[in-house]
Formats: C-alpha cells, structure tokens, sequence
C-alpha cells in the first residue's frame, strides 16, 4: 500500500509525505500539488506508520478545500473518525461537543452576517442613539477586530477610550452585544474561534480531552491564518509537536481580516526543530504565466525564496488590453472571452477577475450584450435571499427557541397583525422577566397585555413553531411545514422586489437543497442550519455549470482555470488606493495580483482604461505599476506595437506644436511625481510619452491625452 501511496510523487513531494515526527513546513507554490501532498501524507500516517484516522486532524480554508481532501485521502484509506475541516468547523464541531466549558448549551445558534447587524441596530437605538450615524457595519468591524486580538468588552473599553467617542460608544454595545449573545444561546462567526481557543485553553489546564487527542495536525493554506487561528493549532499540537503546515507567503491576501503572514514566515522560529520542503514544480501554467507572476513577486520584500518551474510550453504571450472607458473595457474582454469560447474553450473554464464588486457593472452588460453566459460569485448569495433567510429564521426557532434575532425576525412574518408596538412590549417583558421572546410569549398575561389582532397573532406564532419541533429530524419536513402552516409562499409572491429573481423558485431550491442534506445526513434540521451557517461565497459558487465567472480576485483564490482576464489595472483600483500608504499594503496588493496570474492554465489577458467613474465621477487612470513589473520576454505584442508608433513617429516630418512636452521636460504627475520626458510616440490622440520618474526609478510609457503631466520649470 505504502508503495502506491507513493507513486507519482516527485522528490519534493515524496520527502513531504514520508516526514514522522516533528514540526514540517511546506512551502507550495501555486499549482505544485499541494491538496496530493497533503491528502497522500494523511494516507502513509495511517496506513504505513499506524496513526489512528481519529488521532489526525487535517484543517483548511474553505468546504470546498475539505471535501476535496476528504474524498481524495479516501481514495487510499477508510475516512473513518478522521477529522477534516475548516478551522471555523473544526472548532464548531468541538465546541458542540463541550459546549458547557464556554457558557453554551449544545443547539448554540452560529448567528450569520445579516442577524449580528440586525442585533447591533437594535442596540444602538437601545442606547438612544441614531444608526445612521454610528453604522451596525462599522461597529461590527470593531468588534470583530476586537474579538480577533482577543479582547473582551473591558479590555475593548480601555482601548477604545484612546481613540476617540465612535470606538468607545461601540465597546459600550459590544457588550450589551456580548450579554445578548449569552442569553440567545448564540455564537457569531469570530465567536468560533474565539471560544474554540478559549475551549482548548481550559482543557490544557483541566481534562486534556482535546490537547492529548490529536497525534498529528495539518494545517493547509498557513499563510492566511490569524492570531487566533495561530494559537488554536499551537494549544493542539503542543503535546506530539507533530504539526505540518501548507502554504505560501506570496499568496497571503486576507491581511484586511486579520491574517498574519508572520505566522508562516517565521514558523521556524515558533517550532524550532522545523524541517522545510520547497514544492516548486509547477503542474498548472505554462511557462510565460510563471514568469510573469514569479517576475512581478520578486519586488515583495516580505516572502521566502523558491522558484516555480514547468515542463510545459511557454505557451502564448500575455495579452494587454487599453481602452478609453470602462465600458470599452469590457466590451473587449468579452469580445476576447467570446473568441476563446468559439475557438473551443468550455466556458467553465474562463474567469474574468477583479479588485472591487463596482468592476462588475460594466462586465455584466457587456457579457449580456454579447450573450454570454455568466455567472457572478460573491453577489448577493442565495442564502441572503429575503424569502430564504425568513424560512431559515424558523428553522433556527426550532432548533434554538432562545435566539430572539431570528424570533423578532418573523414574528410577524408572513403579516399576522402584531405590529412594532405590540413587538416593543414583547421585547419589554422579555428583558423584564430576563426571558427569549419566545418564552415570554407562553405566558398568558404578555399575551393578554397585548391589543387586537396581536394577542391571536401571537399565540397563532407559538403553535407554528411548537409544531415545528415536532419535525425535527427532517430539514425537509420543518421547511416545508414553515412554508404550508405560514401561507409563505403566497406572502412571497406578493412581495415587491426591484431585482430580477423568482422567490418561488428560490423557496423550491432551498427546500431541494433540505432533501438532499437528509438524503445525505443524518443531522435533521439540527445538522442543516449548522452545514448553511458555515457556507462561503466560493462553496456557493456552481463549479461545473457552463458560464464565465465573474468574481473578485479574493474569491478566486484556491481556483484555476483555462484562460483568465483580469480587468481595472490602474493606479487606485489595482493595486489601490488604500495600499500606497503603507509598504505592507502594497505587498498585499502584489501578491494579490500574483494570485490572479497563477489561477490561468494557459492564457492571460490583461486590461486598463484611461478613463472610469470612480469617487463620484469619471476621471482619467493611469496604468497599474504592476504591468510595468512584468517581464518582457511574455509581451511580445505590446513592444512590437511600442516599435511600431516609435517608426511611426520617426517617419513623421512634423515637429511638436507650441506647448507639447518634448524629450527632456521636467515633468509631474498627479500619483507618480516629478520625472523626465525620454521620448514621445507617435502623434494626435494616440501620442505616447516616455517617463522616467524620479522616485521609483522606473520608466512608464503615459498616454498625451489623458496624462495630465504638468511641466515644471
């Protein structure tokens, strides 16, 4: 069996997998096989050195990565009592089953995006004070970062009280918001974890139930792990010392979350007696995609060295793409992805990425004007549908009957005459007697105390949701019981919507979606809203269907395809704006780009505008610097077009008018600075000018017409 296992492998790959005992760090390039490395290395624990499938704990970044790994170390042995996940499941899993440690019964409801800013509204009016003013969003952001340095409400309070009224009003409501979530028997997203840390904590220092357990962990993706990530797998793997992390420096782009790419750069000095493997062959890109990311990372300071190499082809030069607007753009990218699709390219395999969500607009129109078939990952999901959302909220009544969000969510939903007064005297009598709504709703003199309809309405609510219970162990059942017993689907075809969607087919999916789980499972309702809660964007997205993406470049990271175009590579957009002021964020921005190059097998188009609506208004851009780094040796075109104008403009007998920069002008530009004019190209709209700028060194090739140099005397 050993002998299989092992069959394939190159020598990087085959010294990675045999490694025993000890902290390993494996740093993989994009595309060099890391999933096989790592999926083979948990078949040889098993069944060549006897590690029991229950003693590893295999860790990653997204669902999707893990079924991979679940059904590829399945291939070679039994995935029985193995644990594979990610981390945020790993430590849902955990704390499910001791939840008591941290102040949780086991049915905690994992409380989603849109319900933590519900619940952060209602607390700010609760303090009196005007949401619209101090955002849900932005004290949602604090408490986040708060949580993910590990800081409770007073600790929040004293930092906050050193930078100014908006962070110490939102440790106020973190705390109402912390004393909300302990009542509701809910966990938020970073609440994962942060209790998952703190679970283990507790267990080093009491029954060792988790810190003795796990012989060997493997971490995939190391690079994007956080503070508390880090200490997570630190706590576990202390008591073997058998910790094996994935991963690459160059490709860390969630530092905006909270990733710390030290965590792998200086792994070895955390673990000491670390062996390092460099896995540099590439199986993904032909050769001219690899040099240019491998080119253009080089200028990251912040990295460890490796080389990626390929026995494939060079394949096609990159292709650059300028156009006058944003709309131009795009037309030409999809006139570019309609040409790879009749030349015979599968439309799965094309993606077309971007740094922001705004770059879709334009994208979107110009694959409908073409008919193109597209699809958009990242945009509003279909779990954040209105009409899934309200369905969900039953399920979690049923599931945890203290989460008052979801409760106060549908109350009066569909409509059953209990308005916000008679909803402001439930919450009242709620906090009075320190009860969920739904249990104060059973007591008889709350509902006497209400008026008209609502006193019927309320009990009417009691008896769906009890009645619910009683289906518990079918996700399918629940969901469509909520759906007969609440008139909700007719309530949903009376609902406006500005968008172009089907409520009535989303409620069918979502109820598909419950009879496959409980074809699959046997979680019931229980297992269901626990799968949903942990869902990304990326596991969303419809892998095999045959359409372009369309995504953000974040989104694409972990997938690859056959053609890639990458569009808005401008100074401000990508890399942007955000990043010059500070070196790490430029470097995040680059490795970002780095990542978008290494998602193509083999072709790559990129593209610019002079000229997109940004700020408020259209303005012109200049090139992204990044196109600058890239080598020349891939962009055979572009300097056959330079030489070209350069002809073009030597045969040309007319001399520069009054006014126009001439080679030799000091110049200066609104983003680059001061510079020199080193030669001018071509003439009339299509004039071209050569500039060495002073403070990077480097020469950029500027458009006359929407340059906006200004000559210095």
């Amino acid at each position: 069996m050993a002998a299989t296992i092992l069959d394939g492998l190159n020598r990087a790959q085959h010294d990675a997998v045999v490694h025993e005992d000890g902290p390993l760090l494996i740093l993989a390039g994009a595309g060099t096989g890391k999933t096989r490395t790592i999926t083979r290395r948990v078949a040889h624990l098993v069944s060549h050195l006897g590690v029991p499938p229950g003693r590893i704990l295999a860790i990653t970044f997204t669902n999707k990565a893990a079924r991979e790994m679940r059904e590829r170390i399945a291939e070679w042995v039994p995935d029985t009592g193995l644990w594979v996940g990610t981390f945020h499941a790993t430590c849902a899993r955990m704390l499910r089953m001791d939840a008591g440690v941290v102040g949780r019964s086991q049915n905690f409801t994992i409380m989603d995006v849109d319900d933590r800013r519900r619940l952060l509204r209602q607390l700010i009016k609760d303090q009196g004070w005007d949401p619209t003013v101090y955002r849900p969003r932005k004290f949602e952001q604090f408490i986040s970062n708060w949580k993910q340095h590990s800081l409770d409400p007073l600790q929040a309070a004293e930092n906050a009280s050193l930078y100014g009224m908006e962070e110490e009003r939102a440790a106020i409501v973190y705390a109402k918001y912390e004393e909300q979530l302990a009542k509701q028997d809910g966990l938020d997203f970073d609440d994962l974890l942060l209790k998952g840390v703190e679970l283990v904590r507790k267990d080093r220092d009491g029954a060792r139930r988790w810190v003795d357990r796990f012989e060997h962990i493997l971490v995939d993706e190391y690079q994007d792990t956080n503070d508390l990530q880090y200490n997570f797998v630190k706590l576990l793997s202390a008591a073997h010392n058998n910790l094996a992390v994935c991963g690459d420096p160059d490709q860390s782009i969630y530092r905006w979350r909270g990733a710390d790419i030290g965590n792998i750069l200086r792994f070895e000095q955390d673990f000491p007696g670390t062996r390092v493997i460099r896995l540099e062959q590439n199986y993904r890109s032909v050769g001219n995609v690899l040099k240019a990311a491998q080119h253009v990372i080089r200028n990251n300071r912040s990295r460890k060295e490796k080389d990626l190499i390929t026995d494939r082809e060079d394949g096609a030069a990159l292709r650059l793409l300028e156009a006058a607007t944003e709309e131009d753009e795009a037309l030409d990218v999809a006139r570019v992805v309609e040409r790879w699709i009749r030349e015979g390219t599968r439309a799965s395999e094309v993606a077309v990425f971007y740094r922001t969500n705004a770059c879709s607009r334009s994208l979107e129109a110009a694959m409908t004007r073409l008919q193109l078939p597209y699809q958009v990952v990242g945009g509003l999901s279909f779990f954040e549908r209105r009409e899934v959302k309200d369905l969900l909220a039953y399920a979690r009544l049923v599931v945890n009957p203290r989460d008052e969000v979801s409760a106060l969510r549908v109350i009066n939903v569909p409509p059953r005459g209990i308005g916000e007064t008679s909803i402001g005297r439930i919450r009242a009598a709620a906090t009075e007697h320190d009860e969920s709504v739904l249990q104060v709703l059973r007591r008889e003199e709350v509902r006497t105390a209400l008026r008209g309809p609502a006193k019927k309405g309320a009990l009417n609510f009691l008896k769906i949701v009890f009645d619910l219970g009683e289906r518990i162990e079918s996700a399918e059942a629940v969901l469509r019981m909520a759906i007969d017993r609440t008139g909700y689907r007719r309530f949903a075809d009376s609902l406006t919507t500005t968008e172009d969607v089907d409520r009535g087919e989303n409620i069918d999916e979502l109820l598909a979606f419950a009879a496959e789980y409980d074809e699959r499972e046997e979680g019931g309702i229980r297992g269901f809203m626990e799968e949903i809660s942990l869902l990304t964007d990326v596991d969303r997205w419809a892998v095999g269907a045959e359409r372009v993406s369309l995504m953000t470049v974040h989104a694409a990271k972990g997938l690859e395809f056959d053609r890639v175009a990458v569009v808005g590579l401008e100074e401000g957009l990508f890399p942007h704006a955000r990043s010059f002021e500070e070196p790490e964020g430029l470097e995040e921005e680059r490795r970002l780009f780095y990542v978008a190059l290494t998602r193509a097998r083999e072709e790559l188009c990129l593209a610019h505008s002079r000229m997109r609506f940004r700020t408020g208004a259209p303005g012109p851009q200049a090139p992204s610097r990044f196109l600058d780094e890239l080598p020349d040796e891939v962009l055979p075109d572009a300097h056959f077009a330079a030489e070209l104008a350069e002809q073009e403009f030597e045969d040309d007998s007319d001399a520069p008018e009054d006014g126009e920069l001439r080679p030799g002008d000091f110049v200066r530009h609104r983003v680059f600075g001061e510079g020199t004019v080193q030669r001018v190209l071509g003439s009339g709209i299509n004039q071209r000018l050569v500039v060495l700028f002073e403070d990077t060194g480097q020469e950029r090739t500027l458009l006359s017409a929407y340059a906006m140099l200004e000559r210095v005397d």
